[in-house]
């Protein structure tokens, strides 16, 4: 199913890619309302089910990105890549599993990414070695993408800012380890900012200290007093629409508008239908950022 009748979609996407370079160039956004996208995951249920048709869905709202997720690389590339623009979508980033990296980069490149991002590390991996491990892959993986063209990404939850203890040293997080351990050329940070507010921790001013390095934000919003976690289990799920919670988003959008981050709305769980869900937060963007 094509959003766009087909003798228009090239048109769309010319369009689209115009202005695309118009907006990213540095330093920011400028004027301009930036691109608005969605994580895919949010609509996990729906794609599987039909890509196409929730790819139309999503380009309705008025969003014009989409960051795509494992479950749908069953399509091979070029094949996925015509189908998000037979939406009049494009698909500048992708999240790939952490033990699939290196097999991964080839896809990414053929689905024509600007990012490929590593969305979390297996639970085995959540200490301080298991980050210095994770780094090291994360700087070889870099270096393959920068030599496609790409640049490579890691994406935060709340368990990387556990304090870790380390024998004769200052403690450290997981974060911190990433940061110190992985080249800033190579490898750069998707900033969850749900997931930093839910460890207890300020989105904001880690935005604000990582400038450079957070290139992708994911947006979505976190509901009034509950507790902070480290776990990312249910005790850590407390989500809600962007605009509806706690998370003050002015300042957070000022900074990724002069700085040019990608963003992309993604939200895990939805008390209603995720197309509706995605929708508000949306409309509350786009209010944000007129």
């Amino acid at each position: 199913m094509s959003f766009l009748p087909s003798c228009n979609r090239r048109v769309f996407l010319q369009s689209l890619s115009a202005t695309a370079l118009l907006t990213t160039v540095r330093p920011g956004w400028g004027k301009t309302i930036p691109p608005i996208g969605a994580q895919l995951y949010t609509l996990r249920k729906e794609v599987v089910k039909d890509l196409p048709g929730t790819l139309a869905a999503v380009r309705k709202i008025g969003i014009t990105q989409v960051e795509a997720f494992p479950a749908i690389y069953n399509h091979p590339a070029p094949e996925l890549k015509r189908i998000i623009e037979d939406a009049g979508l494009t698909c500048p980033s992708a999240h790939f599993d952490y033990d699939k990296l290196e097999e991964s980069v080839d896809y990414a490149k053929a689905l024509g990414l600007s990012y490929m991002v590593c969305p979390m590390l297996p639970k085995a991996m959540w200490s301080a070695d298991g980050f210095v491990q994770a780094a090291a892959r994360y700087n070889m993986i870099g270096a393959k993408a920068k030599n496609l063209g790409m640049k490579f990404a890691f994406h935060n939850h709340d368990y990387e800012f556990l304090p870790i203890k380390r024998s004769g040293l200052p403690d450290t997080t997981g974060l911190q380890l990433l940061l110190e351990h992985t080249d800033p050329k190579l490898v750069f940070w998707e900033e969850d900012c749900y997931w930093v507010a839910q460890s207890g921790n300020d989105p904001l001013a880690l935005l604000k200290q990582n400038e450079r390095r957070v290139r992708l934000l994911h947006l979505k919003d976190r509901k009034a007093n509950v507790p902070a976690s480290f776990t990312m289990g249910k005790d850590s799920a407390f989500f809600t629409e962007v605009g509806t919670g706690t998370i003050a988003w002015p300042p957070i959008l000022k900074i990724a508008r002069e700085t040019g981050a990608l963003l992309f709305i993604e939200q895990d769980e939805t008390a209603g239908p995720p197309l509706e869900s995605l929708a508000i937060s949306y409309r509350n963007l786009r209010k944000y950022l007129a």
